[in-house]
């Protein structure tokens, strides 16, 4: 993972992180919501020559935080996304420090490609083809280990973030 900086919200994630990958794994924190202008232009400016992969909570604030830092990013961010039920269940927390080592590989395995300079897909494409129903973004939240629970919009905005087309969704939800 050399030229690769995970961010994370706090000092437990990067901790568990490190516990599995070793201590010259770099990650940045973000202090959960606690992120400022002075620690996003640190992360645009290590974005310039660093592959940068966000990882944060599968809760409310991991997901302002991955879309603050997308939103400050321009090129492409890669994203690893945990579940809820990745989470230790006898945990008070829902985080990254929390989830089993093999749902912690698992993401950083499968990450997601964002880059919010594209359109993909219009807002006319998306309803047009049911892709706003629940049982599809179901499906679509599934397949690429997202949050069931995320909202049209966000999926919607998500979707272009990921470059997909319409064809490829259909695939996605059996369409």
């Amino acid at each position: 993972m050399l030229n690769e900086i995970i961010i994370v919200e706090g000092k437990s994630d990067s901790q568990k992180l490190k516990q599995i990958y070793g201590e010259k794994l770099i990650t940045v924190e973000t202090n959960g919501l606690g992120l400022d202008e002075k620690k996003i232009e640190l992360i645009k400016k290590l974005s310039e020559n660093n592959k940068i992969i966000i990882f944060t909570d599968p809760d409310g604030p991991g997901k302002r935080i991955r879309e603050t830092l997308i939103n400050h990013i321009n090129k492409d961010v890669y994203n690893a996304f945990i579940l809820k039920t990745d989470v230790d269940p006898k945990s008070k927390k829902i985080g990254i420090a929390e989830a089993s080592n093999e749902a912690i590989k698992k993401a950083l395995e499968n990450l997601v490609t964002y880059n919010k300079n594209n359109e993909s897909i219009s807002w006319n494409e998306y309803v047009s083809n049911n892709f706003y129903l629940k049982e599809n973004r179901i499906k679509i939240a599934k397949q690429f280990n997202l949050n069931e629970e995320l909202s049209s919009k966000t999926l919607f905005k998500w979707l272009n973030w990921m470059n997909l087309n319409v064809e490829k969704v259909k695939e996605i939800v059996g369409a």
